[in-house]
Order: structure tokens, then sequence, then C-alpha cells
């Protein structure tokens, strides 16, 4: 059985193996090799609580067995075989072309920082990180219904279905502009998608806007254009409410329905957390009806538009 170590650093360190035996360590980590040298030597994705923009966040990270770091070692002298990337367009760029996870580091101020993160590097030419999945199909979903600090740090696995956190939407959105990919598919086995030429997630602290301010525009696609309803707000989750609704758009319902963070307005016309099976898991169709979705993707690039 595959061994996953996760790791907890920042003033102190805690780690835990399989059997929940613990060590503790006062040193602060933020890469495989520092992880290595404490001789945890697994294959596998490591967490790692890291500072940033002075607030700790949770950062996945995944380290190989053999250099006890992130990036590709291929050269004689151990030297990396690739330079680092912010994003999976420049993982492309220097010839990653296989779909699936790898590391990216996004902080352009913290650029020691890696995340995992998931890849597309064939739909509509490639260069996508993904930064939400939904899959019913998987036997152990993961739930939404999360806290703020939660969506922001980002949870789930990006081999199954997982958010990639706030605070990396922002970096990646941030300053070059980006487009926007949606793919969709409903309760029907119907699939479609909508493209955004422009795609931005404001920082968490800005004086004038909500958190995680969304912005988005020029749409073309088959399923409408649900997200423009949604322009110009601020992040709500479970447990701070941003939107412009009385109540709180986020908050869980009868039944148990709801709870997934989201840039709601009053409420929402598309929703990507909500619980399958549910109309609080779902997209705005031009029609003017919504489809109600088992599967969805969010992913972004930097745009070649200007």
């Amino acid at each position: 059985m595959k061994l996953t170590y996760y790791i907890l650093g920042l003033l102190a360190l805690v780690t835990s193996d399989a059997t929940g035996n613990q060590a503790e360590d006062g040193s602060s980590l933020k890469n495989c090799q520092n992880i290595r040298e404490k001789g945890f030597v697994e294959v596998g994705h490591y967490v790692v609580y890291n500072t940033v923009n002075n607030t700790v966040e949770a950062i996945m990270i995944h380290c190989d067995e053999k250099d006890g770091m992130l990036q590709l070692m291929d050269k004689e002298d151990g030297t990396a075989g690739r330079s680092v990337a912010r994003n999976c367009k420049e993982l492309q760029d220097q010839g990653v072309s296989d779909d699936g996870p790898n590391i990216i580091y996004p902080f352009s101020n913290h650029p020691d920082t890696p995340i995992l993160v998931l890849c597309d590097q064939t739909t509509r030419g490639g260069g996508w990180t993904v930064i939400i999945r939904r899959d019913d199909s998987y036997d152990d979903l993961t739930d939404f219904g999360r806290t703020f600090e939660e969506y922001a740090a980002g949870f789930g696995d990006v081999n199954y279905d997982f958010y990639i956190g706030n605070h990396v939407i922002h970096a990646l959105t941030n300053p070059s502009q980006n487009e926007l990919l949606v793919t969709t598919e409903d309760t029907d086995g119907e699939t479609g998608y909508a493209h955004y030429q422009y795609f931005h997630i404001g920082d968490r602290d800005e004086w004038d806007l909500k958190p995680y301010t969304m912005s988005v525009g020029l749409y073309t696609g088959t399923i409408g254009d649900g997200l423009g309803y949604h322009v110009g707000m601020g992040f709500s989750t479970i447990d701070q409410d941003n939107d412009i609704s009385v109540g709180d758009c986020a908050a869980p319902w009868g039944g148990g329905y709801g709870g997934g963070g989201w840039w709601y307005r009053a409420c929402y016309h598309a929703c990507l957390t909500g619980p399958y099976g549910t109309m609080d898991f779902r997209w705005y169709s031009e029609a003017g009806s919504y489809y109600v979705l088992n599967k969805a993707q969010m992913m972004v690039r930097p745009s070649t538009c200007t």
C-alpha cells in the first residue's frame, strides 16, 4: 500500500506516518529536499503550511523518491532538466504534453513555493491549469460544503474532485490576462462548454472590493453565459456572506442542500460547487433554463488575445 504523509510546516513541524506515530521539529519546510532531510522518502503528496500574503495557507506538493526534488532531474550533474513554471501553459512550452498532475510555482511573491495541480494539455490546444473538477462517478466524493479558509487554501485530490484554492486562482490570473474554459455534462449525458477570453480573481484583501472578486467576459460556447451574472461578486461560503441577497446564498437549506462556496449574487445562475444530484450544482442555459450537472471543470491559461 502506498504511504502518504501529511506534513505541517511553519513555526513547528508535525508529521504522521501510516501508524499514527508523530515526530516534532522546530524547523520550517519549503520543499521536498527539506522533507527528505527529515527522513521522509516515500513518493507521494505532502501538505505544507506556508505564509502567503501574511496568511497561513495549506499547500499540497508532490515529492519523488530519487532526488527529493520537485523539478525533473535528467542531467548527470543533478541540475534541473527544465525551469520552474508558473502554470501548465509554461509547462507545455517546456515540452510537457501529457494530461495529469504536475508541479507549478504560481506565487510571484513566493517563487519557491510549489503546488501540485492538474494540467490539461490536450483540450483546445492544451496549456490549461484545472482550478475545479467535479465528477459524480468517483467512489469517494469530496465534500464541497467548506469554510472560507478551506476554499482559500484549496481541498480535495487532483486525481479526483477538488478545488485548487482561491489564493492559487488569484496567483494564476494575476497580473497577466487569462482565459477560462468551463466544460459540463448534465444528468442526461449532454456535454457542452463555455469559453471566456477574460477571467480574473482579485486578491483576498483589496480595500475597495470583496475578497476574491471575480471578473469574466467575452463569452462563446454552447451552454450559455452562466458566469456573466456573477461578475464583480466576492466569494461567499457557509461562514462568510459576501453576496447581495437578504440571506446567505451559500448557507445549506432544507435537506442539507447548498453549502458550496461561490461568487454568489442574489443568488446564482451557475454554481459548480453544490451537492451532486441537486439544483445547486447547475449552469444557466441560453434557453433560459438550467442544466443540472453530473460533471464539470473550470480551467485557466494565459490568453493569447490582447
